[in-house]
């Protein structure tokens, strides 16, 4: 009776299985390809969150601005001590602007329909505070004893409407004048209130002391929004 052959090295190796040494390499490589793929992993999550961020900063900016548009499209000239739009000595903007029709009303639905503070006006104040852009409104009201008062100090609790915001500055375009000059003008600092003192409730000179534009800078210093920001605003109803 023969006896089997002897198992040949290879054989041999294989029923060993693996080294430590072949272990430990093998353990060290996994590693390596762990580490790469939590590194990889993470640089998403990070890319998606300051995506959200700027997304989201991106939106404050437009409904700010959007509100500002508003304000500036219902502007109106109160007469002595209320320009439609001035500057605060804080260097706030002030707006003299006419009462809005919430949405979905029935005023909303028929414009025509006449309204019991259709007469009524307030002031909103844009400022910069603590880094952060502000809006100030008074209540509405016909009295300009409040109106004045409102122009010469915030009124109420401010809404947050924008963060990270460095500083703040105005320019007004206005018209050369009348006539063939009324084609013509500068972007020009803005008035203060108390340029309109004197300026009496004259229609004529109500329009003049009214900007056709108003052109608005920010600094912005947020990480997800950084560097200045510039946009400008047409008043089509002046007066």
């Amino acid at each position: 009776m023969r006896l089997p052959p002897p198992p040949s090295r290879a054989a041999a190796a294989r029923q060993r299985g693996f080294t430590l040494l072949e272990m430990l390499v093998a353990a060290f490589i996994m590693a390596i390809v762990a580490g790469l793929g939590w590194r990889g992993l993470d640089s998403v999550a990070r890319s998606r969150d300051d995506a959200a961020q700027r997304m989201r900063a991106g939106t404050q900016l437009q409904l700010a601005m959007q509100q500002m548009d508003d304000d500036l499209a219902e502007a109106s000239d109160g007469g002595d001590l209320l320009p439609a739009v001035s500057q605060s000595g804080q260097g706030d903007l002030l707006i003299v602007r006419r009462v809005g029709v919430a949405l979905g009303s029935d005023l909303r639905a028929s414009p025509q329909a006449p309204s019991p503070l259709s007469g009524a006006l307030l002031v909103v104040r844009w400022g910069v505070r603590d880094g952060r852009l502000m809006r100030w409104a008074s209540p509405p009201q016909l009295a300009r004893a409040g109106l004045v008062q409102a122009m010469r100090q915030p009124v109420g609790a401010p809404v947050v409407l924008l963060d990270g915001v460095a500083s703040m500055h105005m320019l007004v375009y206005r018209f050369a004048g009348n006539g063939l000059q009324s084609q013509s003008g500068a972007w020009v600092n803005l008035y203060t209130a108390a340029d309109g003192e004197q300026s009496g409730n004259n229609p004529l000179l109500a329009q003049l002391r009214t900007p056709g534009g108003l052109r608005l800078s920010l600094v912005m210093v947020a990480p997800q929004m950084h560097g200045p920001i510039e946009r400008e605003f047409l008043l089509e109803n002046r007066g």
